[in-house]
C-alpha cells in the first residue's frame, strides 16, 4: 500500500495525456511507492529489535530493571535527551515493560551501552541499509548509519565525527536512520 495513491485500473484501459499529466503534477506524488521509495525514521519500532541485540550482546538481561525519571543524561555529556511523551516518566522498567511502554530513557541506556558500531552490524543482519531484493524495480536501501558511512559521507573532518549523542537518538529510531516501509515489515517478520 502506498498512499496516496490512485486507481490503477486507468492504466489498464488507457490513459490519456492529460489524465497522466494529471498524476505526473500532482504535487501529493501518487506516482511514487512509498512502500519502497519512501524513507522514514523508523521511531520506536526499531526498539525490539534494539533489545535482542542488547541480548545477544549479553549487555543487558531480560529480567534487568532501569529506573526511567523521564530524562536521560548522556554519560561525560551536558546533553538531556527527554521522553517522547510528555510527562513520560516510567519508573522502574524490564525489558519487557520497556518495550511495552516504549520507555525512550531505556533505549537510550542500552544504545549507549551497545554503541553504533555494534547496533549497525546487528540490525545489517536484518537487512537495514540495503534493499530487500522483492521482485519490483526501484527500491530504495534506505541508510544504516555507522562510523565508518559517517566518515564517508561527509566531507569536512568535523562533520564526519560520530557523537555519543547520535547514537542515543540511533536508539530510538531517529537520526540517521532512514527506512523503507518495506524494510521495517521485513524486520518485523524476521522477529
Amino acid at each position: 500500500v502506498s498512499r496516496p495513491g490512485f486507481d490503477p485500473t486507468m492504466f489498464g484501459r488507457g490513459l490519456t495525456r492529460a489524465e497522466y499529466a494529471a498524476l505526473r503534477d500532482d504535487v501529493d506524488l501518487p506516482l511514487i511507492n512509498r512502500a519502497l521509495r519512501g524513507t522514514y525514521p523508523s521511531g520506536s519500532t526499531i526498539k525490539p529489535g534494539l533489545a535482542l541485540a542488547g541480548l545477544v550482546d549479553h549487555t543487558i538481561g531480560a529480567e534487568t530493571i532501569k529506573f526511567c525519571p523521564g530524562i536521560y543524561r548522556l554519560p561525560g555529556s551536558s546533553r538531556v535527551a527527554h521522553e517522547a511523551r510528555v510527562g513520560g516518566r516510567h519508573g522502574p522498567v524490564d525489558m519487557r515493560d520497556a518495550i511495552a511502554r516504549s520507555c525512550d530513557v531505556y533505549f537510550y541506556d542500552l544504545a549507549n551501552q551497545l554503541g553504533v558500531d555494534q547496533i549497525a552490524s546487528f540490525l545489517h543482519l536484518f537487512g537495514f541499509g540495503e534493499p530487500t531484493g522483492i521482485d519490483i524495480g526501484g527500491e530504495k536501501s534506505g541508510l544504516l548509519p555507522s562510523r565508518e558511512w559517517k566518515r564517508r559521507a561527509f566531507a569536512k573532518p568535523a562533520d564526519q565525527v560520530w557523537y555519543p549523542g547520535e547514537t542515543i537518538n540511533f536508539g530510538v529510531g531517529q537520526g540517521y536512520f532512514p527506512v523503507t516501509p518495506l524494510q521495517l515489515a521485513h524486520y518485523t517478520t524476521m522477529l
